[in-house]
């Protein structure tokens, strides 16, 4: 049976580490604390909307190796149908290196191990499960020439694709055209705009530059400032949770994942993200990245 959200991109494993502050080029720090998670942010959001009641396929590639084995089984236990995901011969999985704060501030450095492999070609092969997708997920953990050929596929099925620009880089314009909802944070909307974010009225300027180039509509994600959404000549604004952050690992991506499965839903835009609004600030709330989100129960809870 075909998934309402298929996800196409990266699985990384997690090590985190606690520190006071990150090191500087040839010193050495102590942390503690010390764990291993189930990361990547096509694996995460993949994570997020499966655990949120969603139908949900994984696009993506493994090393063969145990932290592969680890990726899958974590998916497999919230309902991702991942027999799409190739494990890759002699490549490692993805892994990545985080640094927390007390804050719950993180640093990340990416090793893309077999993610590298998902390329246009293995995407090409998938084309059927894409064309049957409510609505297709990517971000840019995976090459930029297989994030345009996602987006090209949706685009011909006219399937509504999600865009999670992070890593944030300059992207072409051609991509714009075809994406339906972007998901950028603060920063990464910064960098994809060109533009210095520093309120609301800036976040909504940066907005605009983005759909005069095509994007139907922006989330804009400010953290502690909120959320503001802009759509044609529609905008709006959904207030930032009270929370205690204690690590703020994939909470864009719980964010994404949750927007994803309330859109395909039904949701109207406003509703869909106060829901996602809250998904993200309980995500904060735990350590880790998948492990830290949570159920539709949880977030029904909190919302009352």
């Amino acid at each position: 049976m075909a998934a309402d959200i298929v996800v196409v991109g990266s699985l990384n494993v997690d090590m985190v580490v606690n520190v006071k502050q990150r090191p500087e080029w040839g010193e050495t720090v102590l942390g503690h604390g010390f764990f291993t998670g189930n990361g990547g942010k096509g694996g995460n959001q993949a994570y997020a909307a499966s655990k949120l009641g969603a139908s949900v396929a994984m696009l993506g590639c493994v090393g063969e190796d145990i932290f592969g084995e680890q990726l899958l089984k974590g998916l497999n236990e919230v309902g991702v149908d991942t027999s799409y995901i190739e494990k890759i011969h002699s490549v490692s999985s993805g892994v990545a290196v985080i640094s927390v704060n007390a804050d719950g501030e993180n640093s990340i450095i990416v090793s893309p191990g077999a993610n590298d492999h998902v390329t246009p070609e293995y995407v090409r092969k998938h084309e059927q499960v894409i064309q049957e997708a409510k609505l297709v997920m990517i971000q840019l953990e995976i090459p930029l020439e297989t994030v345009l050929e996602v987006a090209n596929i949706a685009h011909t099925h006219n399937v509504p694709v999600m865009l999670d620009p992070a890593p944030a880089q300059k992207l072409p314009d051609e991509l714009y055209k075809k994406v339906t909802y972007l998901v950028p944070n603060e920063s990464e909307l910064g960098i994809v705009a060109d533009a210095k974010i520093s309120n609301v009225e800036t976040a909504k300027t940066a907005s605009t530059k983005l759909l005069n180039k095509g994007v139907d509509t922006v989330f804009a994600k400010l953290g502690g400032k909120g959320v503001v959404v802009l759509k044609g000549t529609e905008s709006f604004f959904v207030d930032p949770h009270t929370v205690t952050a204690v690590d703020t690992t994939a909470a864009g991506d719980a964010f994404a994942g949750a927007l994803a499965t309330a859109l395909v839903c039904g949701k109207n835009l406003r509703e869909a993200t106060e829901f996602a609004n809250t998904v993200g600030a309980l995500t904060v709330t735990k350590k880790g990245a998948q492990a830290s989100m949570p159920t539709l129960e949880e977030t029904r809870e909190f919302r009352r």
